[in-house]
């Protein structure tokens, strides 16, 4: 059966960015950082998604990581309030669309049964658990205290919502932590 999993890094104290949106200590092995590196496990799962949303911060801070690497092997469906035409971009059908849910409607009939996963993108995330459309956490949670930035749980509705640890992986200065939303 397939899930919505909001797949995101965050800090020990909370943040999904840092000070002006700055992604560079939280996703070091993607900046090309050798003393950080994801779990081959949670790696191997986000690259099985049928489909991936995420906002057009998360696609502009992803640039200059990704470069001209083909990255996405699966559609990905970016919320925004620009009106853009869809692109082909290092080998991934990036498609703008109008808002979260809208996003997800679309990702879901895409995804052919197949998890589709929220990148990151706290303000696309919370958006999506105050509909009560996500069903598993995957956390991956960097060994730093940022102080500042963009808090991944910040004004979320609908609160306490109850979850339930199913592992704990452990890689180079990140521990990926995986919670069922207990509904």
């Amino acid at each position: 059966m397939s899930h919505v999993v909001l797949y995101a890094s965050m800090s020990v104290d909370g943040f999904a960015t840092g000070p002006d949106d700055d992604l560079s200590v939280l996703h070091g092995w993607a900046f090309g950082d050798s003393t950080m590196a994801m779990h081959p496990q949670v790696t191997a799962e986000f690259f099985a998604a049928g489909a991936v949303i995420f906002g057009a911060r998360t696609l502009r801070a992803g640039d200059e990581a990704w470069g001209d690497e083909s990255i996405f092997p699966m559609p990905v469906f970016v919320p925004t309030h620009e009106r853009r035409e869809a692109v082909v971009r290092n080998g991934a059908l990036f498609t703008f669309v109008d808002s979260a849910e809208e996003a997800l409607e679309r990702a879901v009939a895409v995804a052919g049964g197949r998890d589709v996963y929220i990148m990151g993108s706290p303000h696309v995330a919370r958006q999506l658990i105050a509909i009560d459309a996500v069903d598993v956490f995957e956390l991956a949670i960097t060994g730093v205290l940022l102080g500042g930035g963009v808090r991944l749980f910040d004004q979320l509705p609908h609160l306490p919502l109850a979850l339930d640890a199913t592992r704990v992986l452990e890689s180079k200065r990140i521990t990926h932590v995986r919670y069922d939303v207990l509904r």
